[in-house]
């Protein structure tokens, strides 16, 4: 089935992780617009950018692309109510993140946000991330496993049987050194406070810094990208979820669904 995919991201449209995703879906068959932010918004999540005019650009040579000076949530607002004003897409992917996104994370980040935003609307969401270091410069290559993995997701069903109505499908793959022996597995959000979160220095300038919590619980979102695994867990945007969403999300990590 080909799809009509709003692509964005809160890492900027050139970064290295919406990329492979474009080119991957693309080549998969998939019709891909790719709204996203100018620059890097993480940790943005579904914030707007409200009591100012949104400035929009279209890049030469790069096809279907259009810049948003703003925020990942900006990006698919914009995205729906205008480029595809006639027509909602398909699907709205978020992603990929360079970085995982599991566990308390969700309420800070912009790629969930973006997804958070489109699901919203009516719209299927999905929020995509690789387990990479943070404050490092993947190359595209690293996100080979991720795309593999959002592709096949998305041949294996319709979307809106891949995501139940009201929720976002949140998908975290683990770093690339796992890619060989990686699983989908259903989990659940990790609860633990994810650390210690701070600003340190002297005044006036202060730098954010992060200790980390506690070890996750088994079949958590954390512990099972951090084992290894793929994680497909849920976030909620409502609160008026399917009944069968624990249900579906273990058919959807149990389906024979083939990503290497």
């Amino acid at each position: 089935m080909s799809l009509r995919i709003l692509l964005t991201n809160d890492d900027g449209w050139q970064a290295p992780g919406i990329t492979a995703l474009a080119e991957g879906l693309r080549a998969a068959g998939h019709t891909v617009t790719v709204v996203a932010p100018a620059g890097n918004q993480s940790g943005a999540s579904a914030r707007l950018s409200a009591g100012r005019d949104l400035s929009v650009t279209r890049p030469d040579g790069v096809g279907d692309v259009w810049s948003v000076e703003g925020s990942p949530a900006d990006s698919v607002i914009f995205g729906l109510s205008q480029v595809f004003a006639d027509a909602a897409p398909d699907i709205v992917v978020s992603g990929a993140n360079a970085g995982a996104n599991a566990g308390q994370a969700v309420h800070f980040s912009g790629t969930v946000g973006a997804a958070v935003t489109a699901a919203s609307f009516g719209v299927p969401g999905v929020a995509v991330s690789t387990d990479l270091p943070w404050a490092t410069e993947p190359d595209i290559a690293q996100f080979d496993a991720t795309t593999k993995v959002v592709v096949a997701l998305l041949g294996s069903t319709e979307p809106r049987h891949l995501v139940a109505e009201g929720t976002v499908l949140n998908v975290n793959v683990p770093a690339p050194e796992h890619d060989a022996d990686a699983r989908l597995v259903a989990t659940t959000p990790d609860r633990f406070p994810m650390g210690r979160i701070g600003y340190t220095g002297d005044g006036p300038d202060y730098s954010l810094t992060f200790e980390p919590g506690p070890e996750p619980l088994p079949g958590t979102d954390v512990a099972t990208i951090r084992g290894g695994d793929i994680s497909l867990s849920i976030v909620p945007v409502s609160g008026h979820l399917d009944a069968d969403v624990a249900g579906r999300l273990e058919r959807l990590a149990d389906a024979d669904i083939t990503w290497r």
